[in-house]
């Protein structure tokens, strides 16, 4: 997926649906540098920071139990229209399912919608990808 992306303090509202990200730069997910364990990194991202807007389409009808998809490290926080939908320390070695916040759930609507993130990088690997996945059931190991 493509997200538009940057590496310098992008100002308020810049986690909000309408906001204008096109000077931001544009590249595939997932953000980080090759070292990373378990990662594919797409786009080197070397900074201590980045924030990444997505827009999505969500078909009509009410989703079952929606659940962001998250790689990260490190710290991040995940935005679904401007609402906070999660914040993450530390990081993860894989892709994991993280439920999102009742607010942002109500956030989410038929039609477009926007991913924002803001990841911050503090020491060894780094790398986020997010994505938003309607989880029908939960498998238990």
């Amino acid at each position: 997926q493509t997200w538009r992306y940057t590496t310098s303090q992008p100002g308020k509202g810049w986690n909000e649906a309408d906001f204008d990200d096109s000077s931001w730069q544009s590249g595939p997910g997932g953000f980080g540098t090759k070292e990373t364990p378990g990662t594919v990194v797409r786009t080197e991202w070397s900074s201590p920071e980045i924030w990444i807007r997505r827009r999505v389409e969500l078909a009509a009808g009410k989703l079952a139990n929606p659940q962001l998809v998250i790689h990260h490290d490190e710290d991040a926080d995940v935005y679904l229209n401007g609402v906070l939908a999660a914040k993450v320390a530390g990081y993860t070695t894989r892709y994991v399912g993280l439920p999102i916040r009742p607010e942002a759930r109500k956030a989410l609507r038929a039609g477009r919608n926007v991913i924002a993130v803001h990841c911050k990088q503090t020491g060894g690997g780094q790398y986020i990808d997010v994505g938003l996945a309607d989880v029908i059931e939960t498998v238990r190991e």
